[in-house]
């Protein structure tokens, strides 16, 4: 009887030993997540954004007509102040936002795609990790084919919200992603995304024709995961969203649009 009491009292401590480890896991998880939106809200704060919001002309169903801002090209100012950003967050390539969602973050760019996997804006070693350009891309977007990274969270923080483009309501709701740079607004104008698996279906950076981009276009409209009547000229600029999926190993979202300047 006393042996199975001891046993017994083993038990219990190791059950509560179990309880304690994971009481500490989910605190130290929770402090994690907080520790990203806490930066990330003060990042907003010296984002001193401008309040413009580009809208689709409503006299036309095109969704590629949009229309241009009032702002003067003489008055017109960047959305947010890169140059006070940069002083404290070097490598801030631009902003990106998309309406109705917490994507509503920096846009970043090292020489290598490893640095800002995991590392906040400022530098600070972080899971979460920032948006980030390919380091093979121009700065000034001015490429054939733009790739952005960004990780995938529960909370649908960073590119957690590209994950929705897989309900096609969302995506009628939402074909538009804001990207403004130095110099200037851009609209991501949506028409395709797809499952991919990054050793095999990388987007590609380079096309060696016209007929090579079109068909790429075509390929991506027959397995996208919506259904877009965007069309895609072969003088288009196309942005491709990368970000985590677990639909397999090493899964990958890819939603592409085409980059239309917006003054």
């Amino acid at each position: 009887m006393k042996k199975k009491k001891v046993i017994l009292r083993i038990i219990l401590a190791i059950c509560l030993l179990a309880v304690i480890a994971f009481a500490v896991m989910l605190v130290r998880e929770l402090y994690i997540d907080w520790q990203s939106r806490s930066f990330y809200e003060k990042l907003s704060n010296d984002a001193n954004t401008q309040s413009r919001e580009p809208q689709l002309d409503p006299g036309t169903e095109n969704i590629q007509q949009p229309l241009q801002p009032e702002d003067t090209e003489s008055s017109w100012r960047p959305y947010v102040d890169f140059s006070a950003l940069n002083s404290k967050y070097p490598g801030i390539v631009a902003w990106m936002k998309l309406e109705g969602t917490l994507l509503d973050y920096p846009v970043m760019q090292y020489k290598d795609n490893d640095y800002f996997l995991t590392r906040l804006p400022d530098g600070t070693n972080h899971r979460s990790g920032s948006i980030f350009l390919d380091h093979r891309n121009s700065s000034d977007f001015s490429d054939k084919s733009i790739l952005i990274y960004g990780h995938e969270t529960k909370e649908q923080d960073m590119f957690g919200a590209l994950k929705n483009y897989r309900n096609p309501e969302f995506y009628e709701a939402n074909p538009i992603i804001h990207l403004y740079t130095p110099k200037q607004d851009y609209l991501i104008v949506l028409f395709a995304g797809h499952l991919a698996d990054p050793e095999r279906d990388h987007p590609p950076l380079h096309f060696e024709d016209d007929e090579e981009f079109l068909s790429y276009i075509d390929h991506l409209k027959s397995i996208s995961v919506f259904k877009s009547d965007v069309e895609v000229s072969a003088d288009d600029r196309i942005v491709s969203l990368c970000t985590c999926a677990y639909d397999f190993s090493n899964a990958r979202l890819v939603i592409v649009g085409i980059l239309v300047e917006m003054n």
